[in-house]
């Protein structure tokens, strides 16, 4: 049984463009679970020390230390392109895992 709320790469991809508005169906970051680990896509920085780029993909961590941030950082990416090519989560593309069957979507800001 599918448990993945995205239908179409198109659909995700038309939510996450750089700019936050609800109303409009655009967000600033999605979390969500794949293979029983939760990460977060985000747009523009999580952090303020992580370098600027569009996108950032993050794992959340199971223990955070004191001072530590609770997600660690995978990977940053200049466009949509480069995300959905991305290979840091399980070796796959981003775009394969993002649409993946069992992907669960928990919330989106």
């Amino acid at each position: 049984m599918r448990k993945n709320e995205y239908t179409s790469l198109e659909e995700f991809t038309s939510q996450y463009v750089g700019e936050w508005g609800p109303s409009d169906g655009h967000w600033f970051g999605l979390d969500f679970e794949y293979k029983g680990e939760e990460y977060r896509l985000h747009t523009w920085n999580m952090y303020a020390d992580e370098k600027d780029a569009l996108f950032g993909l993050h794992h959340k961590k199971t223990q955070v230390g004191k001072g530590e941030h609770q997600y660690e950082l995978l990977g940053k990416y200049d466009s949509m392109e480069e995300l959905l090519e991305s290979r840091v989560i399980g070796n796959r593309p981003f775009s394969e895992v993002i649409m993946d069957d069992d992907t669960v979507l928990l919330g989106q800001d």
